[in-house]
């Protein structure tokens, strides 16, 4: 006889005992004689249907307390034999089975949370989780090295110091800032990087943490040797024939017996002094301009924003242009979308970048046939505002692109070679950049990119 047979015989058994038992209690009740044997009948009922209750829902409870120890993840529960064997011996083997199927699945996920727990602690990228109320869901080891709460446990992002709380609460959503700190005597250049996902309804907010000390370093002497190549050349192209003038000068009064005398001084002598004063006067006024830009774009003030209809700004900024653009018969376009948008700029200083660049555009064009400029103005797909000058000129050699922001780097004859770096110092205060792209004879896109989103 299987299982199942014997737990059905059972229960057909005790229910056929209880109603013998019953008829058997219908009888005595209706003899006066045995009454006391009566109520023990009773007492009997009451007991075997008790215990005929407690034999059906042993097998329910003990799956109920396996199935609820499983949703708990408390493998440790064992659906013993001794207590099913009777019953369902093969429900037993089929939970057994599932029970060790369930605790290799556990140790497996435990396994690989150790091991993912160990990678992000000992990654150089500190990251913080945080929920809309502060409450930090996951912190690595790095992360709070950078925040210096190397020691204790953090729970609450308030908890940090106001300059670390004020960057977690207000960088949006794929923006970047970057902080100097000083950690152990080592100065730190710490980016912060802002990212948002959902678990169910809640909303966390993770940063990712970067030390990007290295990079800026190299970036900045990247720059500055660039710079100091820029610099020389233009101190020598001053200084070199300021010296060969000086130099002929001195020959014209002095040579080997000494100073010559008047008399030895011929007018046509004095002239060519006079023509060499003047070249010199002339290149020293060249090299004071050139430090006087110098200071111009080390010296730029603060942005004042205000809000900008750009339609309206746009149009304004291409009357400047209206008879240069005529005289050199090119076609410009302007592109504003939505219709309606707004930028939040300095008036002047964003002016000042836009007119540059349609002037960079112009010279671009003046041996291109149907010259075209586009002025397009529109919210990307990060709702960031863009702003991109595109003409249809010359373009830009490959080989110098990467040193057109270089300050005083021209491929103009007469260029000053501040423009482009000045624009580029001007979209920085903005919070912004400046990138460029160039497929010569082709093409030539400057994009300008705004990090406020747009209103």
């Amino acid at each position: 006889m299987n299982s199942y047979n014997r737990f059905y015989v059972n229960i057909f058994l005790r229910i056929i005992f209880i109603v013998l038992t019953c008829i058997l209690f219908v009888y005595l009740i209706q003899q006066n004689d045995f009454l006391f044997t009566a109520g023990f009948v009773a007492f009997l009922i009451l007991f075997q249907t008790a215990l005929l209750i407690k034999y059906v829902n042993r097998t329910n409870r003990e799956l109920a307390e396996f199935l609820i120890h499983l949703q708990q993840g408390d493998t440790s529960v064992i659906f013993l034999k001794e207590n099913i064997e009777k019953t369902f011996k093969g429900l037993r083997d089929s939970f057994e089975k599932i029970n060790l199927d369930v605790k290799q699945v556990i140790t497996e996920k435990e396994q690989k949370e150790h091991y993912l727990n160990y990678v992000i602690d000992n990654v150089k990228t500190g990251l913080i989780a945080f929920s809309e109320s502060g409450n930090i869901e996951f912190i690595n080891y790095q992360a709070k090295l950078f925040l210096n709460k190397e020691k204790g446990n953090l729970l609450n992002i308030n908890s940090l110091e106001n300059k670390f709380i004020d960057i977690l609460t207000h960088t949006k959503t794929s923006e970047s800032k970057i902080i100097k700190i000083s950690i152990n005597d080592d100065l730190l250049y710490l980016s912060f990087s802002s990212s948002e996902f959902k678990i169910g309804s809640k909303k966390i907010k993770l940063f990712t943490i970067h030390d990007v000390k290295k990079e800026i370093d190299a970036n900045e002497i990247e720059s500055w040797q660039k710079l100091t190549r820029v610099l020389t050349h233009e101190m020598m192209n001053s200084l070199t024939p300021i010296t060969s003038l000086a130099y002929a000068i001195k020959r014209y009064l002095k040579d080997d017996l000494g100073l010559k005398n008047q008399t030895e001084i011929s007018n046509e002598l004095i002239s060519d002094i006079v023509e060499n004063a003047e070249l010199i006067e002339n290149r020293g006024k060249g090299l004071l301009e050139f430090i006087d830009n110098y200071r111009t774009i080390t010296k730029l003030p603060k942005p004042k924003f205000e809000t900008l209809d750009a339609q309206i700004y746009f149009k304004n900024i291409i009357q400047l242009f209206e008879n240069e653009l005529i005289k050199n018969n090119i076609t410009i376009k302007l592109n504003v979308i939505p219709e309606n948008q707004v930028l939040s700029a300095d008036k002047g200083m964003l002016e000042q970048v836009i007119i540059n660049l349609i002037k960079n555009s112009i010279d671009a064009l003046i041996e291109t046939p149907n010259p075209q400029i586009e002025l397009n103005s529109f919210v990307d797909e990060n709702h960031k505002n863009k702003i991109q000058i595109i003409d249809n000129g010359s373009g830009i050699n490959p080989d110098v692109i990467e040193n057109i922001f270089v300050p005083f780097f021209t491929t103009k004859v007469k260029g000053s070679g501040i423009g482009l770096s000045l624009s580029r110092q001007i979209m920085h205060l903005h919070g912004g950049s400046i990138s460029m792209k160039s497929t010569p004879e082709k093409e030539t896109v400057f994009s300008l990119h705004f990090n406020i989103p747009n209103i």
